[in-house]
């Protein structure tokens, strides 16, 4: 037997199902803990991500405005530009100016004089032309009559486009100032490029105002609440025309992060090199989420495999060895029935053998006195010394009963010496029948025999299969005694290499007993004196030195099958 019993199995799946429970749990936890070291990770790898996209914007702003800041230096040097601040050649001027722009691709150049209206202008031919406007309100224009360098980021009072202005003051020479120089810069052209990479950068200046951005909608919006005097001020330079400069929603969560709106992104910022803006670069968290969650599915899937895989190689560990303790316990059961079998057939052994020997001395005491009492008997009879016929009677049927019973112990004497040679097992059952038939019809049992189509034939003694069946129908007419229906049934068959010879009675049945405990010398249900209890026990002596076997069970509803099975004689094997 290979399989694993029931208990086994069920154990075996308990202890399953509470590894796999453990396993989930610590699966569990694993991948709690796996999910945020790899967020942490990520957001490590995102943050340091942020600085580096950072960098490269900022260094890219810092060129657009530094690209040109010699410029206006150069010009207010200019020899045409200094005697246009003397109303000199204004007309060759516009011109000059205009091939300067095209040739260095800036928006506009202009010259202011010292109250602040344009003498000279590139785009003096457009329509929206800087000629004879007055920007004296411009902050650059104020720095730059001081003396100094200037640059201001607005939106344009005449185009309404925004850019970045730089001006210097022009001198004649004597150290008086006599006019101004100024550039315009046209910064659509690097916020369109932003635009186009699809990541999120602004910049903000002092006043928290959104100068430049990759999103359209966050332009001219601010970061901070502005105060009143920041507000007054922004209006007086008419930095960013009608804006209404609106609050941006914006709320930074940490150092690290800044929620927009609905969203929230990993935040890095930076101070750009001019005019004290702040740069700003915002990287969406989702992807730092999805990465984390990406490495922790595929880790503990990995994981989880593993510890599957672990477990399903302890789990048939477990169930070898308890394959191999059950083998072990079934040897152990076999041994011990194969024990408990050999001490009941020793303990059978020795009743037999005990009684052999009460037999023997039995039937030789009783072998004599038993027929000279019969033999006395019949003398006084014959001689009238007993003139009463039921005292004989009674007499009679004492000495037959002991003379039975004397032929009963006979069996235990020599048994298995008698000659073996091939007998019909119809033949048995015929002779058997005709010995009992008077028995039969005086207790009015019905009869009925189906004997095997075939012929069968085993290799015994015949006399001793006979005494069987006799026995066996013996006791079904006493367990018939009270039954209202009285009926047996024998039928003879074959199966395989055994031929069958049922007999089927509708009796009492024998209760709980097994069919060991019939076949003990002795053991009766008749009450005393009825018998010895000797009839199963002969008769499976019989069949066991037959090579065969003799089963009873009950019938439900009452009645008892008696089975005997007997080799078939092969054809051709020695007789």
């Amino acid at each position: 037997m290979n399989s694993i019993t029931d208990p086994e199995a069920l154990a075996l799946r308990t202890t399953r199902k509470g590894v796999y429970l453990t396993l989930f749990a610590v699966a569990a936890f694993a991948t709690l803990l796996l999910f945020f070291a790899s967020l942490s990770y990520f957001r490590a790898n995102e943050t340091q991500e942020a600085n580096n996209r950072l960098s490269l914007y900022e260094k890219s702003l810092s060129d657009n405005l530094q690209r040109f800041q010699h410029l206006p230096y150069v010009l207010s040097r200019d020899s045409m530009i200094i005697n246009g601040a003397l109303n000199q050649n204004l007309n060759a001027l516009n011109v000059r100016l205009e091939e300067f722009t095209d040739k260095a691709q800036l928006e506009a150049i202009y010259q202011l004089d010292t109250n602040g209206t344009v003498i000279a202008a590139s785009n003096y031919a457009e329509e929206n032309t800087f000629l004879h406007q007055n920007y004296g309100f411009r902050p650059y224009f104020t720095t730059a009559l001081a003396g100094r360098s200037g640059e201001f980021f607005g939106v344009g009072a005449t185009t309404g486009r925004p850019g970045y202005f730089i001006s210097e003051p022009i001198s004649d020479g004597n150290g008086n100032i006599v006019g101004v120089i100024a550039i315009k810069l046209d910064m659509s052209q690097l916020q369109a490029s932003w635009e186009r990479g699809g990541e999120k950068i602004l910049v903000s200046n002092e006043d928290g105002v959104v100068v430049l951005s990759s999103v359209p909608d966050w332009l001219y919006k601010t970061t901070v609440d502005l105060s009143g005097e920041q507000k007054v001020n922004i209006v007086n330079k008419r930095q960013f025309g009608n804006q209404a400069l609106e609050k941006l929603d914006w709320v930074m969560l940490d150092n690290a992060s800044v929620s927009v709106g609905n969203e929230r992104f990993i935040y890095a910022s930076s101070p750009a090199s001019r005019l004290n803006w702040t740069v700003h670069f915002l990287l969406d968290e989702r992807r730092m989420y999805e990465r984390a969650a990406l490495a922790t599915v595929l880790f503990g899937i990995a994981i989880v495999t593993l510890l599957v895989i672990a477990t399903f190689i302890r789990s048939e560990r477990i169930r070898s060895a308890l394959k191999i303790s059950q083998l072990d316990r079934l040897e152990l059961i076999t041994t011990n029935k194969e024990l408990k079998s050999a001490q009941t057939e020793l303990a059978r052994s020795g009743k037999l053998a005990a009684l052999g020997q009460l037999s023997a001395s039995v039937t030789h005491e009783l072998g004599q006195p038993i027929p000279a009492l019969r033999n006395h008997l019949t003398a006084a009879e014959i001689s009238g010394e007993i003139t009463s016929q039921k005292t004989v009677s009674k007499l009679t049927a004492v000495i037959d009963r002991m003379d039975n019973l004397t032929k009963q112990l006979r069996f235990f004497v020599k048994p298995g010496q008698e000659k073996f040679e091939p007998i019909s097992i119809n033949d048995a059952v015929t002779s058997a029948m005709e010995l009992v038939r008077h028995d039969l019809q005086a207790a009015q049992v019905e009869t009925l025999i189906n004997p095997h189509e075939t012929e069968v034939k085993i290799l015994g003694n015949r006399l001793r299969l006979e005494q069987v069946i006799v026995n066996l129908i013996l006791n079904s007419m006493a367990a018939m005694e009270t039954s209202e229906e009285k009926k047996l049934i024998i039928n003879s068959d074959i199966k395989g290499d055994a031929a069958i010879l049922i007999l089927t009675d509708t009796g009492s049945g024998i209760g709980d007993r097994s069919i060991e405990t019939l076949q003990e010398p002795f053991h009766t249900t008749r009450a005393s004196g009825d018998g010895l209890g000797l009839g199963l026990s002969i008769s499976a002596e019989i069949i066991r030195d037959h090579n065969g076997t003799m089963a009873a069970e009950n019938i439900t509803g009452g009645g008892t099958i008696f089975t005997l099975t007997l080799p078939i004689l092969q054809t051709g094997k020695a007789q």
